[in-house]
């Protein structure tokens, strides 16, 4: 087996149990961090899948159809409802380009950075809940990452548990005066992500360690976002 043939499997089926397959993988630690992040991935879109189908998703399947065969309608609908058809349209073409990046075998494992902008992305909706969480609710969900956090920088309006490349994290996102922004928790022992930065054409983002865990930021791409991980980063504690 060569190393086209395993990651063409490997995207095909992440969970094939072959034993050839899996003697393979273990020869390379990037392969086997691969494999787990592919599985993480395919049990998170198997959990997307499995939810109920909303009363209304063949008019809003239609409405984002319409928005991008006429993105000449787009700018028509006005200012109140500008912010819901950026989402509609970003969701759409991040579907497209996830799409095609997935069966590019030739590419290694996602960077943090990469993974952070994917994951907010595949829950584009969350940057549009009206939940609301008290530092308290936040807090009982950080304690089991080991953590717990003086206050956020805006009002919490998501709060869910996810894997983030293999490892239990917490997705919070929280209002600002830059839009709302998205910010992952990821105990990380001895698994040392550093402090970096990344971004893409609408979205900026940082990496902040610490030695119990890492802390991910993403804002829109004009926010400031060293102001912002540098409150939180003042704010979390570890336990």
């Amino acid at each position: 087996m060569d190393e086209l043939e395993f990651r063409r499997r490997l995207f095909a089926e992440p969970t094939d149990k072959d034993p050839q397959l899996k003697e393979f993988a273990e020869q390379s630690t990037e392969r086997k961090a691969l494999v787990n992040e592919l599985k993480a991935l395919d049990k998170e879109l198997n959990e997307a899948m499995n939810i109920d189908v909303p009363d209304n998703l063949a008019d809003k399947i239609i409405l984002k159809q319409t928005m991008l065969e006429c993105p000449e309608r787009i700018k028509e609908l006005g200012q109140a409802r500008k912010k819901r058809s950026w989402y509609w349209t970003m969701a759409a073409s991040v579907a497209i380009a996830c799409s095609f990046a997935v069966y590019q075998f030739s590419l290694p494992p996602l960077s943090v950075g990469e993974h952070a902008l994917a994951h907010v992305y595949h829950e584009i909706d969350s940057l549009e809940s009206t939940q609301r969480f008290d530092i308290s609710e936040v807090n009982s969900r950080l304690a089991e990452l080991g953590s717990k956090i003086k206050a956020l920088p805006g009002e919490v309006k998501y709060a869910r548990f996810c894997h983030f490349k293999g490892q239990k994290g917490l997705h919070l996102v929280f209002d600002s005066e830059f839009g709302p922004m998205t910010m992952f928790v990821v105990p990380s022992p001895n698994k040392y992500l550093g402090d970096n930065y990344f971004s893409d054409q609408h979205f900026a983002g940082r990496v902040s360690h610490f030695p119990q865990g890492d802390t991910i930021l993403v804002a829109s791409a004009q926010a400031p976002i060293d102001e912002y991980q540098s409150r939180i980063n003042q704010a979390i504690q570890w336990l």
